[in-house]
């Protein structure tokens, strides 16, 4: 669990960093920033703060030593002394601007933060930000003057949107602390690697989210697999809101309570263990029958779900559930030389 709501601001370096490939250079600051406005500070709690609304962690990594990671390096001193806070959040710009060299990489402000109160899972922690803004929108501003409204405009960030960041918890120092990843990658994809694996050299922990997400893609996976065996679209959306509501009704998984509630079938169990054996041989992943659900990680892998039987005719069938199985039926017209469903229920709503 993460809570913010009591978090205090400690100190703020904010910079500017361009792409090196352009030669766009670097604007560092020679003092931390001074945010003397309560409403200002309550905007960047804000910008900075909500797009952290999911448990997906990473840790650095290294391929040899984790000590040689730039920006865990950099982390290290802030935690050991926030007052090194300026220096290493140049230092952190630097390297962001030795890792923008891909053409299109945008510029933007970096600001490096450094937190207190923190609560993770129960405990109380320092946290460092790192976010980058990139993209501007444009704004009209209304003023009235001499009676009239005058309509100009300006040009800034939009603080519903931060394209890149990341918070690092300090915690778990030795394993690569814990930290929350922002990357809405531009438009193009060009700058899809270089935030996550060239700036941060980040990866996800494998915990418990990761896990639970990674078995909710294995019975997509598997419902690709066999679609040619199902009765069409239903039997996979069907199967995949029984396994959805499975994970969401179970604190913990285990591989054969879950294939007797969801699979039921002795043939279709068999073959799923073995897609499943495959997929761990694929991927590395999955090697634990049993773990404990990660009920976040389930309500995000559901809004990537549309429970939806999309028609050529221009119809959609929703199926809200895996108990609307009793209530639909597939069939086919020889006349029409059509496919067609037949619903059936009691009233409208």
């Amino acid at each position: 669990m993460i809570n913010f709501s009591q978090v205090l601001f400690k100190g703020l370096g904010v910079h500017r960093v361009g792409n090196k490939h352009r030669d766009e250079g670097i604007l560092l600051a020679d003092h931390l920033y001074t945010i003397n406005d309560d409403k200002l500070q309550g905007i960047l709690f804000d910008y900075f703060f909500t797009p952290f609304n999911n448990d997906e962690f990473y840790a650095f990594r290294h391929d040899t030593d984790l000590s040689l990671n730039e920006i865990y390096r950099y982390a290290q001193a802030i935690f050991a002394d926030k007052n090194s806070l300026l220096d290493q959040s140049s230092n952190i710009a630097k390297h962001l601007y030795g890792q923008s060299t891909h053409p299109k990489v945008s510029g933007g402000e970096l600001y490096v933060a450094y937190f207190t109160d923190c609560l993770l899972d129960d405990e109380i922690v320092e946290a460092i930000g790192i976010f980058k803004s990139e993209s501007k929108d444009t704004y009209l501003k209304p003023m009235e003057r001499n009676n009239e409204l005058i309509i100009s405009y300006e040009v800034g960030i939009n603080v519903k949107k931060l394209d890149k960041g990341c918070l690092i918890f300090n915690t778990l120092e030795q394993e690569g602390y814990r930290m929350l990843v922002v990357d809405k990658q531009n438009r193009g994809g060009g700058d899809a690697q270089y935030w996550l694996d060239n700036f941060l050299c980040a990866e996800r922990v494998h915990d418990r989210a990761f896990v639970t997400q990674n078995y909710i893609e294995l019975c997509r996976a598997f419902c690709d697999d066999i679609s040619e065996t199902l009765e069409g679209k239903k039997e996979e959306v069907l199967f995949m809101n029984k396994a959805l509501n499975y994970f969401s009704g179970h604190k913990s998984f285990d591989l054969d309570e879950f294939a007797d509630e969801v699979i039921e079938d002795g043939s279709r169990i068999v073959e799923f263990k073995k897609f499943k054996e495959q997929f761990e041989e694929e991927t590395g992943l999955l090697n634990d029958d049993s773990f404990k659900i990660s009920p976040s990680a389930v309500r995000q892998m559901k809004r990537k779900f549309k429970n939806l039987i999309r028609l050529d005719s221009g119809i959609d069938i929703k199926l809200s559930g895996s108990d609307a199985e009793p209530f639909i039926r597939r069939g086919y017209d020889e006349d029409r030389k059509l496919n067609y469903y037949t619903i059936y229920f009691e009233n409208e709503e």
